[in-house]
């Protein structure tokens, strides 16, 4: 029988960290995290557990990227509403963890694995609504490359990233962590719940779903090489 939840609001309100808070991008802090504390706390009174509002952003962004696919103005326009929800509920999830006193390892995993299945999935859905939409092109099948040079930089750049913080962190070189970086403060701001979503609602609005993909494109793939050479240069430094 589920336990009967009984936190007031603002004692809800009080488990989140100040540096959480702080360390938010612009858009989440203005927009994402102001709504995921009422709609945590509403989720929380109802037992949800984070790990469930987790798989619930999931389950809403397969079903998001299913509409993209059918190239319909409506139901992308509806796609992209669901996809602000999964980045409210990236919020949400460790607003109701926190509360629970269920934070640890198995539910970061679990909130990285919401966030890399838009990042793996949404670049290509996006070039196949491009492509079924008959968007000009070069050659067919080119914004389906597209979305897959963008999905692909996307991950091996978060890879390659995660993967030094993880090492040096383990290593006990805290001088050579990648934390705190402009990277991070610029993937932060461009990522899931940062400028993503808004402004591929925004986007599919006006018809901009092409110069959107465009744009992440370059981004990640600028940002996966230069991460790469940089913290390259970084591990040879610090080894030396």
């Amino acid at each position: 029988m589920p336990i009967e939840r009984t936190m007031r609001y603002s004692n809800f309100k009080a488990t989140l960290p100040s540096n959480k808070a702080q360390s938010d991008p612009l858009l989440c802090k203005l927009l994402f995290r102001p709504l995921s504390l009422p709609v945590g706390w509403l989720f929380y009174r109802m037992n949800f557990s984070g790990n469930g509002v987790t798989i619930g952003g999931i389950l809403l962004a397969m079903v998001a990227f299913g509409l993209l696919l059918t190239g319909n103005y409506i139901l992308s326009i509806i796609a992209a509403v669901l996809l602000m929800l999964v980045a409210l509920g990236d919020c949400v999830d460790g607003n109701i963890a926190r509360a629970t006193d269920k934070t640890g390892p198995g539910g970061e995993w679990m909130d990285a694995l919401c966030g890399y299945t838009v990042y793996a999935i949404l670049p290509l859905a996006l070039g196949l609504h491009l492509e079924l939409a008959g968007t000009t092109t070069l050659f067919p099948g080119a914004w389906v490359l597209l979305g897959a040079v963008t999905a692909i930089s996307n991950l091996f750049l978060r890879l390659v990233y995660q993967k030094f913080s993880n090492v040096m962190a383990s290593s006990g070189n805290s001088s050579l962590q990648g934390k705190g970086t402009l990277f991070s403060r610029v993937s932060g701001e461009l990522g899931l719940v940062g400028w993503m979503m808004p402004a591929l609602l925004i986007a599919i609005i006006f018809g901009f779903e092409a110069l959107y993909l465009i744009f992440y494109c370059l981004f990640y793939s600028a940002a996966a090489v230069a991460a790469t050479v940089i913290l390259g240069r970084r591990v040879l430094t610090g080894v030396s």
